[in-house]
């Protein structure tokens, strides 16, 4: 019987590298298998908790998003409160906003854009706070409005949340009127008036190209449909 000594052939770094891959390639979620892995990847991450160590990792799962693999992420616990037991920092914040850049209205999971909308909220409901943790900008605000949804009440899905977000920064003015702080508050109002104002299009306070709408359903990768064992 041969006496392989993998050590020799294979460094603790090259391992750990494979292993770094194969969870990178399934958490892409691009086909049924993937998906699968996702979801059971994702329940194990809500069986171990959020921490401030792990963190990153319950974000990663969010870059290719899945609306499957966001609901074993979650389980039985709030969308919008998920990371409130991890301290707003400048790396998660900049993360939700990279992802935010990414989806398309109408082409993400509603619970998606809860568990990131939960992270600004947490961040800019004190705005003097967040701000000065985050500086948001122009474009901030454009990835943020970009998600209301005219065809549902202002209390529906996610709009109460992105309102609310809005609101409070636009509360936070200073009293140099030509800071860049006021020209992110004057921003947040307008946003919030074109949505409240129906003799206004949205197309008039954000750029038009974001705001083209997909529904995500269709592109949605679902895992296989179980089969009873006989």
């Amino acid at each position: 019987m041969l006496n392989l000594q993998w050590k020799t052939m294979w460094s603790e770094e090259e391992l750990y590298g494979l292993q770094v891959d194969a969870v990178t390639g399934f958490m892409k979620c691009d086909s049924p298998h993937s998906v699968e892995a996702s979801v059971e990847f994702a329940k194990y991450l809500n069986m171990k908790k959020l921490d401030s160590d792990n963190y990153p990792i319950f974000l990663e799962i969010l870059r290719n998003e899945n609306s499957n693999v966001t609901e074993a992420l979650v389980g039985k616990e709030k969308a919008f409160t998920f990371f409130n037991n991890v301290q707003p920092n400048y790396y998660i914040l900049d993360f939700c906003f990279q992802l935010l850049y990414k989806y398309l209205p109408g082409g993400v999971y509603d619970l998606t854009l809860e568990l990131i909308f939960g992270v600004l909220y947490m961040n800019f409901h004190r705005a003097k706070e967040g701000y000065a943790l985050y500086p948001i900008t122009i474009e901030n605000l454009n990835s943020i409005g970009k998600f209301l949804d005219r065809s549902k009440k202002q209390g529906e899905g996610v709009n109460r949340f992105i309102l609310d977000i809005l609101t409070d920064i636009a509360e936070y003015t200073t009293q140099d009127e030509t800071s860049e702080i006021n020209k992110i508050s004057a921003h947040a109002i307008a946003i919030r008036n074109a949505f409240y104002d129906k003799r206004l299009e949205m197309d008039s306070v954000l750029p038009e190209e974001i705001l083209e709408r997909k529904k995500y359903k269709e592109s949605l990768i679902n895992p296989r449909k179980t089969k009873t064992l006989t």
